[in-house]
């Protein structure tokens, strides 16, 4: 059954992260319901992965760099072996690059650099949920992990090829990963031994963000009381203790070592002697392998008994590292909790910041014991709620995907090599780059003012202040303004040891720039069209096509802009509605 434009675009801005013209007219024909089953029943190609992408952008980075520096690959050359290690930039590059490249008409399969598989439109809700899930289960390169890119895009690809999974399988893969590992600290974690300890660490946010939650819950997410009136606690210290016992003896698969000989003058003028006697296990980032399952070390690992949540979890002496941590993840995936507090999130990260309780208790039921989240994905998307009633404030990162989407942003080298800069220094946001393991916003955070006083909560408006408003604003004038020949800044990693990256000819900075296509826009910018430009305009950004400004935007464009340009009319129309509440703020109007 086929969907109005209207209704496909608040569809995909709440499904995707952002749709162009043609993708919400083919959802709009094809049905939405029908386009989502088909995104949902897609499969995943093992070939399609940000590592693979990662690895090919670093590495075209580190060839260019040792050419031009003559290093042998010793790394002895002062900054050539630091700069061309995974830096955190390499992942920034690769998942903007997969993401405008998706049902992007202007990237084109015959050439080196893009698939079909990368352009083609059967994993826009995947890439969605995938960016969705990295918000929920948090690791951040505003860590160590800022030095590996591949460990990063290796721990980013478990959500994108388990996006319509079992969030079971999802957190056991989690829960090996050596940058979860090294994130929250279970690396290399030991078994009780005399006054030596588990670490806590990840038992706990195990528990209290990617779980149960911190209080016990009915199946609509509301708050058991107890006697007393007061909330329930789902878990205690004690219970903190028998879980952190089940990820001990676990260490990393390999031990790798970036340059087979010291750096000199690495820092200070000293050396650092890779050939050393120190024992490996001291080595960590990047020294560690960072993409591989951590595995046991028998010795370290407690096989007692572990029993918690009044024995929702219970395990059986004797397990090693592996069964231990499946049947923990199978036990708390289980425990009545996880899907109303998951599912609460998810609706929130998705579509509606104050979903009703029936919202939650409908897609909380697709849950399962596994966590089925391809049943719980299409109950989201295609609740009544969803349709009629969601209201969010975009996050920062999503207002730039979705602007840049838009429009088939691409260059002339096809290297959509973005570093996202823009969202992070100017923002406060990028994927995988909270400031902690709760997040860029709590759920549950509410401004001062009527939404407070609703008894309401808008997540991400604990990224907007005075100074990300602003700069907002700012941003989005120089991403639309900024070049004469419409032409966005792409940034290329030249903050750190700039000399190292000189370009090659064919990759020169001109052919990089990233640009709008206004190429249909352009053939609306007339004075006779400009009412039709602005409704096309607003349909793709803000799901509705007669935006309340039209008559300031027709205005502002008849008395102030002419129609003489006709990239600065479809620019003005941008400009105008990107900064407007329409599009800042996801609600069916």
């Amino acid at each position: 059954m086929a969907d109005t434009l209207e209704d496909a675009s608040f569809f995909l801005m709440q499904a995707t992260l952002g749709a162009n013209y043609d993708t919400i007219s083919n959802v709009a024909s094809t049905g939405i319901e029908t386009w989502l089953d088909n995104q949902l029943n897609s499969s995943f190609d093992n070939t399609d992965s940000f590592e693979n992408r990662v690895t090919q952008i670093w590495q075209d980075f580190r060839t260019q760099a040792i050419t031009a520096s003559g290093d042998n690959g010793s790394g002895n050359i002062i900054g050539v072996g630091n700069a061309t290690l995974p830096y955190n930039f390499y992942f920034r590059m690769a998942w903007w690059h997969r993401t405008l490249a998706k049902a992007n008409s202007n990237m084109s399969v015959n050439n080196p650099i893009t698939n079909a598989k990368e352009i083609d439109s059967n994993d826009l809700v995947r890439h969605r949920i995938a960016q969705a899930l990295s918000e929920i289960i948090v690791i951040s390169d505003k860590s160590n992990l800022e030095l590996d890119a591949l460990g990063m895009a290796n721990f980013y690809d478990i959500f994108y090829e388990n996006a319509f999974g079992n969030y079971s399988d999802i957190l056991k893969k989690v829960s090996l990963h050596p940058c979860m590992g090294v994130y929250l600290t279970h690396l290399n974690n030991k078994k009780e031994n005399g006054n030596q300890h588990p670490d806590e660490n990840y038992a706990r946010e195990l528990m209290q963000l990617f779980t149960i939650g911190l209080n016990e819950l009915n199946s609509d997410a509301s708050e058991k009381k107890g006697a007393n009136g007061k909330n329930i606690p789902t878990y205690n210290n004690d219970d903190i203790k028998q879980l952190a016992k089940v990820f001990t003896g676990i260490k990393a698969s390999s031990y790798e070592y970036e340059w087979p000989a010291q750096i000199s003058g690495f820092t200070n003028n000293s050396a650092i002697d890779l050939s050393d006697s120190s024992p490996k296990i001291h080595k960590t980032i990047p020294y560690i392998n960072m993409r591989n399952q951590m595995i046991e070390e028998s010795s370290l690992h407690d096989i007692t008994t572990k029993s918690l949540l009044d024995t929702k979890v219970n395990i059986s002496s004797g397990g090693t590292l592996i069964s231990d941590v499946n049947k923990a993840i199978d036990d708390l995936v289980a425990h009545s909790n996880t899907a109303p507090f998951i599912a609460k999130k998810l609706i929130q990260q998705l579509t509606n910041s104050n979903p009703s309780a029936s919202y939650i208790q409908a897609v909380a039921s697709k849950f399962g014991t596994s966590g089925d989240l391809k049943a719980v994905i299409k109950e989201i998307f295609l609740n009544s709620e969803a349709k009629t009633s969601a209201k969010k404030l975009k996050s920062p990162l999503l207002r730039i995907t979705q602007l840049l989407r838009a429009f088939n942003t691409s260059n002339t080298s096809k290297k959509l090599w973005f570093r996202g800069d823009l969202v992070d220094n100017k923002l406060n946001q990028h994927v995988l780059s909270s400031p902690t393991v709760f997040n860029f916003y709590l759920p549950n955070y509410a401004p001062h003012g009527s939404i407070e006083n609703a008894n309401e909560v808008a997540p991400e408006f604990q990224l907007h202040n005075s100074a990300t408003s602003i700069a907002y604003v700012n941003s989005m004038y120089e991403l639309l303004f900024s070049d004469s020949n419409n032409k966005l800044n792409i940034t290329v990693p030249t903050q750190i040891h700039a000399s190292e990256f000189f370009r090659t000819s064919d990759t020169t900075l001109a052919n990089d720039k990233l640009a709008f296509d206004f190429t249909s826009e352009k053939a609306l910018a007339t004075a006779s069209d400009i009412e039709t430009l602005i409704k096309r305009i607003s349909l793709v950004l803000t799901g509705k096509e007669n935006i309340s400004i039209l008559n300031e935007i027709k205005n502002t464009i008849d008395n102030e802009i002419g129609y003489s340009n006709k990239n600065w009319v479809v620019q003005t129309v941008v400009f105008m509605i990107a900064i407007s509440p329409e599009f800042t703020v996801l609600k069916k109007r």
